[in-house]
């Protein structure tokens, strides 16, 4: 029953998540279904928009030691009442932690190390007010909410050898959220672009700059999804859909529109489900899109 609500959960809160999830074989799919999900509860917390910063950084510290111990009582008690009562699927998850954190126990080393690393950053961050004032900063931050959790995947699918890769993987699909979330993130007053780049170049040079910083990584994000053995192929289909998303988002913010058509997503789950155990195919379909 813990897993039906787990799989049912993960449908709501992420339709893209649950399409690259489900194509992973059975030993890789529930370690990396309840990452998700424990990643996404510290994500809700980190972007509500009425939680003070000192409610925030409480409220990670003890989802952190909900994950560690395998028991999120404590956790469920703090969280505000609002979201008890809440209809939105992100809160329910929170508040029905105690039956997704107990399926921990088989998968446990790797999700409980990324997941502490994640809340004590993302702490750090809503105490300094989501700050981010050079470029340093917004790499020490995509690093807490992506880059980790691409050495966590590295773990999970056995290739520590490509962790420094990793980290690059998931930087690179972070860069392209922020910056195609970028007017989004200014309505509720957030903005994750380096603040001394906009004072002393403007927003539109800032933008721009973000742009060639994720093409950087997604060109090792190619390197990382060409390094895992081509037999793994499911694996391969599971890193390739958000980094070919990622890249023709890049693409289209490039021309100054925002996001991809559902047309442009089937495409490449069709075409990658063909070809992508073919390196040569990564590659021309990588510098395509570039």
């Amino acid at each position: 029953m813990s897993w039906k609500y787990a799989e049912e959960t993960l449908d709501k809160v992420s339709r893209t998540f649950a399409l690259n999830i489900k194509v992973l074989g059975k030993k890789l799919r529930r370690p990396v279904l309840l990452a998700y999900l424990y990643m996404r509860m510290a994500d809700t917390i980190e972007d509500d928009p009425d939680l003070p910063a000192k409610d925030k950084a409480e409220l990670l510290k003890k989802f952190s030691q909900a994950v560690n111990c395998g028991n999120a009582d404590d956790f469920v008690k703090a969280l505000p009442q609002s979201w008890k009562t809440s209809d939105k699927p992100d809160y329910s998850l929170c508040c029905n932690a105690s039956i997704v954190i107990p399926l921990l126990c088989d998968y446990a080393e790797p999700i409980k190390k990324a997941v502490e690393e994640m809340c004590s950053g993302m702490a750090e961050f809503a105490e300094r007010g989501f700050a981010i004032e050079t470029e340093a900063d917004l790499d020490r931050y995509c690093y807490f909410v992506a880059g980790l959790v691409g050495n966590m995947l590295t773990e999970l699918f056995g290739h520590k050898e490509l962790r420094e890769l990793a980290i690059s993987f998931g930087l690179a699909l972070q860069l392209v959220n922020i910056t195609k979330d970028m007017k989004e993130d200014s309505l509720r007053k957030v903005s994750f672009m380096p603040q001394e780049l906009c004072r002393n170049h403007g927003m539109d040079y800032t933008r721009k700059f973000l742009i060639q910083k994720a093409k950087r990584h997604l060109k090792d994000a190619k390197d990382y999804i060409k390094a895992l053995p081509r037999y793994k192929h499911r694996i391969r289909l599971f890193c390739l859909w958000p980094s070919l998303m990622a890249a023709a988002n890049l693409r289209i913010l490039s021309e100054g529109g925002n996001k991809i058509t559902r047309e442009t997503v089937k495409r490449i789950v069709r075409r990658t489900t063909i070809f992508g155990w073919s390196n040569s195919w990564i590659e021309k379909e990588f510098s395509s899109l570039s």
